[in-house]
This record gives C-alpha cells, structure tokens and sequence, in this order.
C-alpha cells in the first residue's frame, strides 16, 4: 500500500508538472499572439498612413492650377528701309507686351493650357493658346485645341528665356509664309524614357486653304537639348491641283551654370515663289547664339545676362546668286529679384542685305525694356 501511494503521488506529480508545461507553452503562445498582432496592427497603421499620404498627395496633384506671365514696357528706335516705298524712315515706338498663361488640372490624366497675349499696338487682348490635354497612358499624351507648332529651339522658348523682343529673321520670315503661327491643331507626344519624345500633328488655318503637318524629335537631358522638326504645308487653291512645300529644322542647345550655346538649321522651300512663279526656291538659315550668366552674390542686382547672336538667311537660294540677309544682334540683360524675374533688358541689333555681292544696311534697332517674370 505504501510503495502503490508513492507510486501514484509519482505519477501525480508527473501529470501535475505535465499540465504546468502545457499550461506554461499556452501561455507563451498568447503573449507571442498579442506580440505579432501588435506588429501587424503597427505595419496596418503605417499602411495606413502611406496610403493617405498618397491620397493626398494624388488630391494635390489634381487641383494643381499655375499661373505664369510676362509683361514688357520700354521703347525702341529703329532705322528701316521700307522697300515698297523706296525710302528710309528713323521711328521711335513705345513697347508694351503681356503674356499670361494659364495651366489647370482639374483630374490626374486631363490639363487644360489657356494663354492670353496683350500688345500695345493692337490696345486689345488676344488668345494666344488654348488646348485640352489627355494623358493616354504615363507616356503617350493627345492635345487639342489652338497651339503653337513644335519647331525649333526659338520658336518653342517663352519670351522670358529669349532676350531679344523680336524674334530672328528666320522665324519671322517663316510666319509670314504661314508655316508658324498658332492654328487649330491636334497633336499626339509620345515618350520614350525621361529624354526622348516623339511628336506628330495636324494643324487647319482659318482660311480653311491651308492645313499643315507637324513632326519632331526632341532629346533634353537639361544640359543638352537637341530638336529635329518639320512642317509639311498643303495649300488648296480652289479648283487647281494642292501645292505643297514644307521647312524643316536641326537645333542644338547646351546649358551649363555659366552660358547657354544655341545653333539651329533651318532648311525648306518657299511656298510664295512656288505659288506665284511656280518655280523651286530653296529657303536657308542659321543661328548662332550665345548667353553668359554672371551671379553677383548682390541681393538687389543678381545676374548680368551678356548675349549675342548672328544669323545668315536667304529666302531663294540659287546656284549663280550670292544674295542673302544677315543679322547682328547684341544684348545685356540686368537681372533684380529672385530667379531675375525683374529685369531690364537693353539689345541693339542690325540686318545687312547682301545683292549681288553689295551689302546694304536695311534696319538698325535699339530697345530697352523693364521685363517682369512671375
């Protein structure tokens, strides 16, 4: 009887130690439990706060709504041969420009472009863009609407980046044969990584005579920047044949902390002598410039802007013929304020005509202007 109660107070207390363990390792696993929920409801919360984070960050970019602009006031007084009326004339003229561009994105795939333009000469507002944009996918995007073309290095920059108040002769010129200038146009971007992006479009005047195709490659790294483009015009006389000519243009750009270098190519036929000669006549152009930013480290005058270009064009090119126009011009820009959006630009330029081998000066213009950039 004795060795049988020590034996089940043995096995007793084996079974009592047995259920501690058990009970022990229960336990354990419990706290284990409430240690691995706390995580996952510590990693949950974080989630959490990503995805709101994000939510708000993507709220913010669909109500973006910017606003940039330019305004000029100054004068200029230029000497002009005016050829139609064989004489010369000095002017002094008054000059006063604004550019307002206004960019909505009301949601993430969609934005809307809309430009308003004044000029003094004309004492009126203008539209100078308006368009739609929708984001195919993060890499292909579709504009239409009013718009200028893509072409060129000159043609593409906003008034604050050019320093000059006209435009070369080249571009001018091109305007005037109606390949430049804002018409309705729809036009597809295609990207192809950060650098690189394809672009194609069609464009209709409002004389409904005229329609244009617009392609173009552009490469920019922010340091080097190179555009290849080409218009293609399609002009409908009523009742004869569609004539068609086209411009084409290579531009190269490097900006660096100290300068920017710019040169461009410009290469096509003239659609006027092909209308009214009905003959081939070879349009050629090139630009050079240059621009050299000085920091002062002064809090009032900021940057001294040196620049100067030289441009060589010829509306006919002929094999026997030497004829064709050049263009000097040269600039110092004061930069005030942050980022120089005050500035006083003052540029002084010629155009010599050269015929037959005689060079004759054909315009003579200085300007000054107070230009703000917001």
């Amino acid at each position: 009887m004795a060795v049988e109660s020590g034996e089940w107070r043995v096995e007793g207390g084996l079974k009592i130690l047995f259920i501690l363990l058990i009970g022990g390792i229960g336990v354990q696993t419990i706290y284990a439990k409430k240690d691995t929920t706390a995580v996952i409801a510590k990693k949950e919360t974080k989630k959490v706060a990503v995805k709101d984070t994000t939510i708000k960050a993507v709220e913010k970019e669909e109500t973006v709504v910017k606003v940039d602009g330019v305004l000029e006031v100054g004068f200029d007084n230029q000497y002009r041969y005016i050829e139609y009326k064989q004489n010369k004339r000095t002017t002094y003229n008054r000059l006063g420009k604004a550019e307002v561009d206004i960019s909505l994105r009301p949601v993430k795939k969609v934005r809307a472009e809309i430009g308003f333009e004044y000029n003094h000469k004309d004492s009126l507002f203008a539209i100078d863009k308006l368009y739609g944009q929708y984001n195919i996918a993060n890499f292909s995007m579709a504009r239409f609407g009013y718009m200028k073309k893509s072409f060129g290095l000159e043609e593409k920059a906003g008034l604050d980046e050019r320093y000059f108040h006209k435009r070369s002769i080249i571009n001018d010129s091109l305007e005037y044969f109606g390949f430049l200038g804002h018409d309705l146009t729809l036009q597809y971007r295609h990207e192809l990584g950060k650098k690189l992006e394809l672009r194609g479009g069609f464009s209709w005047t409002e004389d409904s005579l005229r329609y244009l195709q617009n392609y173009s490659v552009e490469y920019d790294d922010k340091k080097n920047n190179l555009l290849l483009a080409a218009i293609i015009r399609h002009y409908l006389p009523p009742g004869e044949d569609a004539i068609i000519t086209y411009i084409s243009s290579l531009s190269y750009k490097r900006t660096d902390k100290l300068f920017a270098s710019e040169a461009e190519l410009t290469y096509g036929t003239n659609p006027a002598i092909k209308v009214y000669e009905n003959r081939q006549a070879t349009i050629f152009g090139a630009r050079l410039k240059e621009n050299f930013f000085i920091n002062t480290g002064l809090n009032t005058l900021q940057q001294v802007i040196p620049v100067a270009e030289a441009v060589i064009y010829s509306s006919d090119v002929k094999k026997d013929s030497t004829d064709f126009d050049t263009q000097f011009r040269t600039g110092l820009t004061l930069g005030f304020a942050k980022k120089s959006s005050f500035q006083w630009r003052n540029n002084y330029g010629i155009v010599y005509k050269i015929k037959e081998g005689k060079k004759e000066l054909w315009r003579r213009r200085f300007d000054s202007e107070v230009v703000i950039v917001f």
